[in-house]
């Protein structure tokens, strides 16, 4: 049985290194922000750290629901602050200067697609 698309399972956490990896490398990417970079790192970290004792809250048959959404919902508020920052950094350094790059349509369209995404 696979898992639902927003769903992360322990085996999937090793690919997110990896992704980030690539898209650094990625030759046609205006890069992120360090201090974003930065950021973004340590609150991952963070939920790494909050999705593992979800997992261990899950394995003892006495977990309280309402602790367990608390954690949950501690994850989502971490990842959506992650994903405002990165936001915000591609708005101001990419968005913002798409007319002096004469890029503009492209970047409405990445813009597009970025809030896709938002979480």
């Amino acid at each position: 049985m696979s898992a639902a698309p927003d769903e992360v399972r322990p085996s999937d956490t090793h690919g997110v290194d990896e992704a980030i990896t690539h898209i650094a490398a990625h030759d046609d990417c205006l890069h992120l922000d360090a201090a974003v970079r930065e950021d973004a790192s340590r609150r991952l970290k963070s939920v790494r750290g909050h999705v593992e004792g979800v997992l261990r809250m899950l394995d003892d048959p006495n977990v309280y629901c309402v602790d367990v959404l608390k954690q949950v919902s501690a994850v989502q508020g971490a990842l959506r602050k992650v994903s405002d920052g990165v936001l915000r950094s591609h708005i101001r350094d990419h968005v913002v200067t798409a007319a002096q790059r004469g890029d503009t349509e492209h970047i409405v369209d990445e813009l597009m697609e970025a809030l896709k995404y938002k979480a």
